[in-house]
C-alpha cells in the first residue's frame, strides 16, 4: 500500500522503500522490510527497476514500480528497465497466479 500511496499517475518506477521509510510505516525490522519486498518481487506485484548501491562514493536506493501499471519514463533515475505502453501484468494475472 505504501508503494501505491506513492504512484502519482506518472512516476510508475520510481517508487521506493527504504528503511528510514518503513520506520515511518511502523515496520521496525529491515529483515521484514526485505521479505515483504521479496514477496512482492517473488509474486510479480512490483518490478525493481533499479537496483540499490552503497559505496564510499555515494549510495542510492532501489527503485520499484506497481507491475499493474505501465512503467513510466523517469528522467535522471537512472532506471534499469525500459518504460513500457502497456503493464507489464493484469490485475487478474496477478491474482489467479497467487
Amino acid at each position: 500500500m505504501e508503494l501505491h500511496m506513492q504512484y502519482n499517475g506518472n512516476n510508475n518506477g520510481d517508487l521506493s522503500a527504504t528503511r528510514t521509510m518503513a520506520k515511518e510505516w511502523g515496520v521496525s525490522s529491515p529483515n521484514i522490510l526485505q521479505k515483504a519486498l521479496g514477496d512482492l518481487l517473488k509474486h510479480g506485484w512490483i518490478i525493481q527497476t533499479r537496483t540499490s548501491l552503497f559505496s564510499r562514493h555515494g549510495s542510492r536506493c532501489a527503485l520499484y514500480a506497481l507491475s499493474w501499471y505501465a512503467i513510466d519514463e523517469c528522467p535522471g533515475k537512472e532506471l534499469e528497465v525500459a518504460p513500457t505502453r502497456t503493464p507489464p501484468k493484469t490485475i487478474r494475472d496477478l491474482i489467479e497466479s497467487s
